[in-house]
């Protein structure tokens, strides 16, 4: 493994890479389970985080079925539509009878409590203040963007981070390969070898550094195997290790 090679821009994810995205969406479902006079469970909990998860990859992966009024949306998407997609997840768990402006409404109180306690992953803040005196530090994030800088700043790393760059801003998510031409525009940095991008994901954070012809940094903090035909130019397991690397 080669180290030492001059990046300019660290390109780093946000859940489960910056900040504990588990406990996060813990604490935002049992405030929505409250206000729907529900009693929380643990079981009720899994079983919202694995339909989460599982949306946003049949989302990522194309699998979803527009409405005819949005189908010919590309890039930037409007409102209605980021209102109805991100609606969807919870007609998944709730069930489909639920009107949408409901869901709607519950996805928007799940949104805003998702800023309200918000867990660094350890070393974030450290490594964090060490790389930005000598990168450019940018969070790239499948997330909305207003959430995104509401938990940076919860967990102390927002002054550290020169751009704040998110799917929603550019209608396209890791690992498509627009969403790196919206980062190269807006930074006006277009040399792939200037890049390094850091995240938890194989699927999303790999994936997108191999499509966009970058260098990648997997933070493997589970210890799991390579698998699916993915290579990252680099494992660490705790963020501490970059500055071994940079």
């Amino acid at each position: 493994m080669q180290y030492m090679k001059q990046y300019k821009i660290l390109v780093f994810d946000l859940d489960d890479t910056l900040i504990d995205n588990y406990e996060n969406v813990k604490h935002a479902f049992k405030r929505i389970t409250n206000e729907q006079g529900l009693v929380y469970s643990e079981k009720e909990f899994l079983r919202w985080y694995e339909i989460d998860k599982n949306f946003w990859r049949d989302w990522q992966d194309g699998k979803i079925k527009l409405p005819e009024k949005y189908k010919n949306e590309v890039g930037k998407k409007s409102k209605g539509f980021l209102d109805w997609l991100r609606a969807q997840r919870v007609l998944r768990f709730f069930g489909s009878q639920l009107p949408l402006d409901e869901a709607v409404r519950i996805n928007n109180a799940y949104m805003a409590a998702l800023k309200d306690n918000v867990v660094p992953i350890d070393g974030a803040k450290e490594v964090l203040t060490q790389l930005s005196q000598k990168y450019q530090i940018v969070v790239a994030t499948n997330g909305p963007s207003i959430a995104t800088h509401d938990k940076l700043e919860k967990i102390g790393c927002l002054r550290y981070v020169k751009y704040i760059l998110s799917a929603d801003m550019y209608g396209y998510m890791k690992p498509r390969v627009e969403f790196f031409e919206g980062i190269q525009g807006t930074i006006n940095n277009h040399k792939n070898e200037d890049y390094l991008i850091i995240g938890n994901s194989l699927q999303s954070d790999v994936a997108f550094a191999m499509n966009c012809g970058t260098d990648s940094c997997w933070f493997n903090k589970d210890k799991e195997k390579v698998q699916g035909g993915y290579s990252p130019t680099y494992i660490i397991e705790h963020l501490r290790a970059l500055e071994d690397i940079l």
